[in-house]
């Protein structure tokens, strides 16, 4: 049920997120906080996504993965606007919006993968070798 949850949550933060810091890049619309904390949200989801996988023995590094990433992308976040300022900053604002969609997808793939293990209970090592894969 947490996980379903969460992809719920996934969903509605991450094209939240999305389409505003789109609408912030293209349009110059001034909805930096929405998106922040639609941001947020993913980054939260992510971690509560890697804190979850961490207890499944299968998706241990995963888990890990995505725990060190929910840190990272909140820090990038914020920072970015000081990172290359100037005519060349776009390259920041594709870098943010790789690592967002990279946490977008690292999260559902936590997600995702959890619900699969759960739904399969104690059934064959194989086939659960094939889901973390």
């Amino acid at each position: 049920m947490a996980t379903r949850i969460l992809q719920v949550i996934l969903g509605v933060a991450g094209l939240g997120a999305l389409a505003l810091g789109i609408l912030i890049w293209t349009m110059g619309l001034n909805v930096y906080a929405i998106h922040m904390l639609f941001g947020l949200i993913v980054a939260l989801t992510l971690l509560v996504g890697g804190i979850l996988a961490v207890t499944t023995r299968e998706l241990r590094i995963w888990g890990i993965v995505g725990i060190i990433y929910a840190l990272i992308v909140p820090v990038f976040g914020v920072t970015q606007f000081g990172i290359l300022p100037g005519g060349l900053h776009w390259l920041i604002q594709t870098a943010h919006l790789l690592v967002g969609l990279g946490a977008i997808a690292l999260a559902g793939n936590l997600v995702t993968r959890s619900l699969a293990l759960k739904r399969m209970g104690s059934n064959g090592a194989a086939t659960r070798s094939q889901i973390v894969r």
